[in-house]
């Protein structure tokens, strides 16, 4: 039978010798196990917390943020590939410590968490099983086939090389919108005659991934892209935001299209893909502009790895809800039907909390004693595998 907060208000009730809700209410003791459950969890962060969240590894992507995914990441515990294929020992850092990795190239196994921005981030380097698929690096328009722009149904014109202003390689491919040059808000890009690459593979499990420019975000609202056997056969899917999800920001943008979405048009050689296409769309306020760029096109199919993390859920509900704090009798605290006994240092520790509210300072002392007491004997029987945080990372220069 599962322990619930009624069992636990049962023995609050036993400690601060009171039945009644007459000074302590039945909602303030809903609250005080709350409190206490997340205190024990704090000091303890114990294996009993763990959890883990499934992560679509892109070759070549390394940030990805948790902060939805993962709505009860607290701590990390470990980063794993698929069960029965985990060959790779992954080894956590410090964040500051892997930027600088990401910057050189390294590819040994490894991970770190980056909070910024309000968002939580996990940092990963690994060389995957399924590589990035480079459909065109973009140092040069005219190699590799050769970057057109639409002059006739969109705004773009003047395609060059940039050598000067790049997320990849030797350069990008650059543009330039003039909007009255027609009436469609739209700025078209595109080449016909790339290295021609069979993706019959990736059909429906892959994602085209690549960096856009946006020089100025103001009335910009969207990237559709193209990627077929001719520029009349092709799959089509528009982004709004970046990888992330991230609203779409003035500068680079790294963009995901999950092969999955898109819509074919009419029935693609998958097996000889040799064009691509991509429509900067905007609202009409838009105004001439230069300097759109597109670098690092590439077709990524993703790897599982498996995040393992302390979860902060207390518990949940009767019908399985998660819960982050308590609010009902017939909730079920996230220890219930494998160390029921947690429940005794919950009610000490609520049952303090509780003297302490109503002003009876020598109770609460000894309740919150019991609790220490209590306490100290569960770090004794239960491992925390959680890895600490920080950013005390420097480098050793050797002249």
């Amino acid at each position: 039978m599962a322990t619930t907060t009624a069992t636990t208000i049962l023995k609050i009730d036993q400690f601060i010798r009171d039945t009644s809700t007459d000074s302590v209410s039945a909602a303030d003791r809903l609250q005080a196990i709350s409190i206490a459950t997340q205190d024990i969890m704090t000091e303890m962060g114990f294996d009993l917390q763990n959890a883990t969240s499934v992560i679509s590894y892109l070759d070549s992507v390394n940030y990805y943020k948790i902060t939805s995914a993962i709505p009860d990441f607290t701590e990390v515990i470990d980063l794993r590939r698929g069960e029965g294929d985990n060959t790779e020992m992954f080894t956590f850092k410090d964040s500051d410590e892997l930027a600088v990795e990401v910057a050189n190239g390294i590819e040994v196994p490894s991970y770190a968490i980056e909070r910024k921005d309000g968002d939580t981030y996990l940092v990963i380097i690994y060389n995957s099983e399924h590589q990035a698929d480079s459909l065109h690096t973009c140092n040069a328009y005219d190699s590799n086939g050769e970057w057109e722009v639409d002059d006739t149904n969109s705004d773009a014109t003047n395609v060059t090389t940039d050598t000067n202003e790049k997320k990849e390689g030797a350069g990008s491919v650059n543009f330039d919108i003039d909007v009255s040059q027609s009436a469609n808000n739209k700025a078209t890009i595109a080449n016909d005659d790339i290295n021609s690459k069979d993706l019959s593979d990736d059909e429906d499990l892959s994602s085209l991934v690549f960096w856009a420019y946006i020089p100025d975000i103001t009335n910009f609202t969207s990237i559709t892209g193209y990627w077929g056997s001719s520029s009349t056969v092709y799959f089509s899917a528009t982004a709004t935001t970046d990888l992330n999800g991230n609203t779409l920001v003035t500068g680079w943008n790294e963009i995901k299209i999950d092969w999955a979405d898109a819509t074919e048009t009419p029935t693609v050689d998958t097996s000889a893909i040799n064009y691509i296409r991509f429509d900067f769309n905007y609202a009409a306020g838009q105004t001439d502009d230069t300097d759109f760029r597109i670098d690092d096109v590439r077709m990524v199919r993703p790897e599982k790895l498996t995040l393992h993390y302390h979860s902060w859920y207390v518990g949940e509900d009767s019908s399985g809800t998660k819960l982050t704090a308590f609010d009902s009798t017939t909730d079920v605290p996230f220890y219930s039907g494998q160390y029921d006994y947690f429940d005794n240092v919950v009610a000490h520790r609520a049952a303090a909390i509780l003297f302490k509210e109503v002003g009876l300072i020598d109770d609460y002392n000894v309740e919150n004693g019991e609790y220490v007491k209590a306490l100290r004997d569960l770090k004794k029987r239960f491992p925390a595998s959680g890895r600490k945080e920080s950013n005390s990372f420097k480098i050793n220069l050797k002249w």
